[in-house]
């Protein structure tokens, strides 16, 4: 079994390319969104509740890596849009 831990974003290239692309996704299915700062938040809350689940799954009940994964970068994704406001 792989170790998880702390990689220093030694795959920062394909974490990166994620994330753009999945701001591209959210764009083509929602339009680009005019929400608030405390909206935001309120939707990053709720996709780090499915990260959340997605993690108990995959270590309690063998739910899929790759779950966790498309769940984290969803979250990463907010997290930037919210940064990238206060720029």
């Amino acid at each position: 079994m792989r170790e998880i831990t702390d990689r220093e974003f030694e795959h920062q290239t394909v974490l990166f390319r994620a994330v753009v692309d999945e701001g591209k996704k959210q764009i083509e299915k929602w339009g680009v969104q005019t929400h608030t700062p405390a909206e935001w938040l309120m939707y990053t809350t709720e996709e780090l509740g499915e990260l959340a689940n997605a993690i108990s799954e995959a270590e309690y009940r063998g739910g899929s890596d790759s779950k966790v994964y498309a769940e984290a970068i969803q979250v990463a994704t907010l997290a930037l849009k919210i940064a990238e406001m206060y720029l």
